[in-house]
Parts: C-alpha cells; structure tokens; sequence
C-alpha cells in the first residue's frame, strides 16, 4: 500500500494562517505519492548521490542540506550539514525550513518517510539498483523538481558516454576482477549490488557476482581459487591490496602476478550520475588496448560540468 507523504502547512515554522504553497503528486522511487511543491527551492538531500544528482541537474541554489557524507566541489558557498544517512538531525532539518527531502534506498533508513511526516515535509525516495535505474531516476527527479528538461539533457549526455564505453569494450572478453569493497573481513559485491552491474558495463565480471547477498563476506580462499585478473578497490581499503602483494598465498593469482592490482575512484561505487566516471576509468583499466589514446569518447569529452558530476 502505497503512503502518501502529504504537506501540512506551507512550512515548518509557517503561521497557521499562512497561505498554502500549490502541490502537485508524483510517485517517488519506490512508487509512493508524494506531494512535492509547484516549485520546491530549499531542498535537502541525505545522501551523496541524491546531492551528485541535485548538482548533475544544476540545482546547487537550491540545496539548503546535505548529509555529513555528501561532497561539493569548490565555490558555491557552503552548505549546512545535517548528520549521516541513518541518523540525521531532525532539529537541524527543522531549522533549516526545507520544503522538500529527498533521501535514498541506497543508504537512508527505509522508515525515514514517518519522520519526514512528522516533520511535515514531503519526502522524495531515489531507487537506484542498477545503472539504468540511475538515468531513470535522474529524469524522475528533475521532473518532481519542475525541470524535466534538465533531465532529459543530463541523461542524453550520459547515455553517450555508456555508449561510448559499450562501444570500445564490446566484443571483448570481460576481465574476472576481485573488487574488494572491505579487506578484513573480505567484503565484495554480490548478484544484486549496484556495483556488480556497474563493473559490467566497464568490460568487467565480476568473480563474486554469483554472492546472493549484495554485499557478503567473501571467503579468501575461494577468491584466491578463482583467479582473478584484476583486482580493485578505493582508497579505503588501499591497505589491504598492497597487502596481497607479499602475501604467498596470493603470488600465483593472475592479477598479483601481472601487476593488475588498482586503486580507484569512489565513483564506480556511487549509485547516481558519478557512475559513469567510475565506469569510463575502470573501462580503461580492465581494457587498455581499446582506449589507444587513453583518452575518454568524444561525448565524455565534450561534456560540460554539469553533465560530467561533482569530482
């Protein structure tokens, strides 16, 4: 049953006598009504790629918060902070007189909805699963935001770029990479993780792809087993892979053996418009021969700010 988030009246704070603000009712990510302003300004996300979207769509102006995690390139002026994805301060919200959240399955509490009610603010869910859904929900919210143009364009151009992407690794063998999201445990990216399909696009298959969680622990013996030809991970877990290295156990692997160990951007993890990034540079890494020039496609190149996301 879907729940429809209404607007009490026209703001936190607002005088009862207050002229109401006109609303119009959308269906959100996960499919619930949501009553969102005719024109919302003051927005606040509460997680990174909800604010990577907002800024992809050119709506800096109307961030009123961001999440403790969210990050913003230089100028612009700053932008309160109003506390992690699970645990934001719902005072701080408050003061900060938002007329719309906008919040994701991909790292927000799923029951975060009943708070927003009884803030008395519209909540908006961004549902981002796999990379389409990303170019999906891109359109979905600038539409909610009265700005479907906008969307259509960023999407346009990011499509581009996934075919340009498609277009040099097509054809070629995909590489077995071991990403390694955590070292001790082993964490990695199973059969429904946003990551896993991402890798793909790149030219990649991942060797923990048939994980049924999506995000298990992964025994190290059997990643060992299975061969990978390229390893990856971000600068969190640098540690670890350069541990691999001298560790025995891993000398025979192909990719310790070959020297095909990378640590990369936090963009091939990031389930909004940064994904491409980390799909252009993994692309690279996974298939050196079709990108001749180290170069990225045309389209890629010739993306502006907007198009390209947040670095």
């Amino acid at each position: 049953m879907a729940i429809v988030v209404c607007v009490g009246l026209a703001a936190i704070g607002c005088s009862p006598h207050a002229p109401r603000s006109a609303t119009r009712l959308v269906l959100d990510g996960i499919g619930r009504g949501v009553q969102v302003p005719d024109d919302p300004r003051r927005i606040v996300s509460l997680a990174p790629n909800v604010t990577d979207a907002l800024l992809a769509l050119g709506m800096r102006d109307r961030l009123a918060g961001v999440s403790d995690f969210c990050r913003l390139p230089d100028g612009g002026g700053p932008v309160p902070r109003i506390g992690g994805m699970l645990d934001p301060d719902l005072e701080t919200i408050r003061s900060l007189r938002p007329d719309l959240l906008v919040g994701s399955t991909s790292g927000n509490d799923p029951g975060f909805a009943t708070q927003a009610a009884a803030l008395g603010v519209p909540f908006y869910a961004v549902h981002t699963p796999d990379v389409e859904s990303v170019l999906k929900s891109l359109r979905d919210l600038a539409t909610a935001l009265g700005e479907p143009g906008r969307g259509d364009q960023l999407c346009a151009a990011l499509q581009r770029r996934l075919d340009a992407v498609a277009g040099r690794v097509g054809g070629r063998t995909p590489a077995r990479v071991l990403f390694v999201v955590w070292g001790d445990p082993l964490v990695v990216p199973g059969r429904t993780a946003f990551l896993t399909d991402a890798l793909r696009r790149a030219g990649g298959s991942s060797i923990t792809a048939d994980a049924a969680a999506a995000w298990p622990a992964f025994d190290v013996e059997l990643a060992i087993a299975r061969a990978p030809e390229v390893i990856l991970t971000t600068a969190d877990s640098r540690n670890t892979v350069d541990r691999l290295e001298r560790d025995h156990s891993w000398r025979e692997v192909p990719a310790v053996r070959l020297h095909r160990i990378h640590v990369v951007g936090d963009a091939i993890q990031q389930p909004g418009p940064r994904v491409v990034d980390g799909i252009e540079e993994i692309a690279r890494l996974l298939h050196p021969e079709a990108f001749p020039d180290g170069g990225l496609s045309d389209a890629a190149a010739n993306a502006g700010p907007a198009e390209r996301g947040p670095r």
